[in-house]
């Protein structure tokens, strides 16, 4: 790997980040590496985007809003959905990044941020340049020609990058990048949305799933709504769900009118954290069916809060974290043969079976937190300086004593 032996100490280093707004778990993160570096500073495009229902939260954080000039497209994926694309261009980045003088410069993505913060590369050639890669290979496929030829000329230009899963790993390695230039920054939970307390089950007869998030086209709730409505209204047996959703969106009332006498449905519209704690509380299983998640978060504050989850395969945090059959229930959304096995899998999942999956999916998620990350994150700035990385400390903060589950 080639290192900045130049650079000063974490300690004494400005380290400046550049990404489009910044969502409340990357604030927790950065708040926690502020706490390491020399002087942190934050360059947004906008301080939210147009499709976000939440306001933004900076606390203490040394943030700039950056002049941007912002294009809406509809993209059209492979999977059948559409949806807005906001891309960002910060014109000033160049002359904000000259004004900064920073140590260390990380940018999320392969878009024009980041080529704009390869301009600025060129010229300071002692400061070193990472990519921040959240992404995964399924969502790559579908960008056009301009894009992947940007992608070529930020690659060429950047001295390191950071994956938050196994598939941007692969991603990343397919570009070019070696192993000595990634370093894994995970995404983090907000843990004021978990439930930390003991979870109880339902009896065999009913099941209680939650699902969390936008009721559209790409996070595919309504298929996957019908394919359960179709499992209950045809089998023989007795079992009844209860589908509570935390979210808004066009084809909410399409998901309710699929209610019969077997399928309940709540909506609870858009939760802040409290109330997704208690939804997570009341819940026996979250459901995850999404056609184009990066990531998802939501799986994994569900795994922290006791549930097992019943995820799509196209959600990058299904991949890294649900083992099937032990933790939870994986599934091809585009096949419908394997949604539908894999709802019939869970229904058919007793009690007592449940109670062990939710310890095993607490155990597989325990050292996610804003530390970790922001651990990592650190560590990747050590590394490139030259520099050993540094353990956890002994009075690690991500671990927790898990709740055992009960049954009523």
């Amino acid at each position: 790997m080639r290192n900045f032996p130049n650079l000063p100490s974490i300690e004494d280093a400005h380290v400046v980040v550049l990404t489009n707004y910044l969502r409340r778990h990357h604030a927790l993160v950065y708040r926690e590496v502020a706490k390491h570096v020399g002087k942190l500073t934050l360059l947004l495009s906008t301080d939210m985007e147009p499709d976000r229902s939440w306001s933004a939260e900076w606390g203490d954080l040394d943030v700039t809003i950056q002049k941007n000039w912002m294009h809406t497209a509809k993209a059209r994926h492979s999977t059948g959905f559409e949806e807005p694309n906001f891309i960002h261009v910060p014109i000033d980045t160049v002359g904000q990044l000259r004004r900064l003088n920073p140590d260390i410069v990380f940018s999320y993505e392969m878009g024009m941020r980041t080529a704009l913060c390869g301009l600025f590369r060129m010229l300071r050639r002692r400061v070193p340049l990472v990519m921040v890669g959240n992404m995964a290979e399924h969502i790559e496929q579908e960008r056009g020609p301009a894009r992947r030829m940007l992608r070529r000329f930020v690659r060429g230009r950047v001295d390191f990058a950071t994956y938050n899963g196994p598939s941007c790993h692969r991603y990343l390695n397919q570009i070019g990048f070696d192993e000595n230039q990634l370093f894994h920054f995970p995404y983090c939970i907000d843990e004021e949305k978990t439930f930390d307390g003991v979870q109880r089950f339902s009896n065999d007869d009913h099941r209680n799933m939650i699902y969390c998030g936008s009721i559209n086209e790409r996070k595919n709730i309504l298929p996957f709504a019908r394919s359960l409505a179709n499992r209950l209204n045809v089998c023989d047996d007795a079992k009844t769900v209860t589908l509570s959703i935390a979210g808004e969106g066009d084809l909410a009332e399409d998901v309710l009118a699929l209610q019969s006498d077997r399928l309940q449905i709540r909506m609870l519209g858009n939760c802040g954290p409290g109330q997704l704690s208690e939804a997570y509380r009341d819940s026996d299983i979250c459901v995850f069916p999404t056609l184009g998640d990066e990531w998802g978060l939501v799986p994994t504050e569900a795994m922290r809060s006791g549930l097992p989850v019943l995820g799509s395969v196209l959600a990058q945090s299904v991949e890294a974290t649900v083992t099937d059959n032990e933790n939870g229930w994986v599934f091809d959304p585009r096949e419908p043969l394997s949604v539908e096995d894999a709802i019939d899998r869970a229904l058919e999942t007793p009690t007592s079976e449940l109670a062990q999956m939710s310890v095993a999916a607490r155990d597989a998620v325990s050292h996610v937190s804003p530390q970790f990350s922001a651990h990592q994150f650190c560590n990747a700035v050590r590394a490139i300086s030259g520099r050993a990385p540094v353990d956890m400390p002994e009075e690690n903060p991500v671990s927790r004593t898990v709740a055992v589950p009960e049954t009523v």
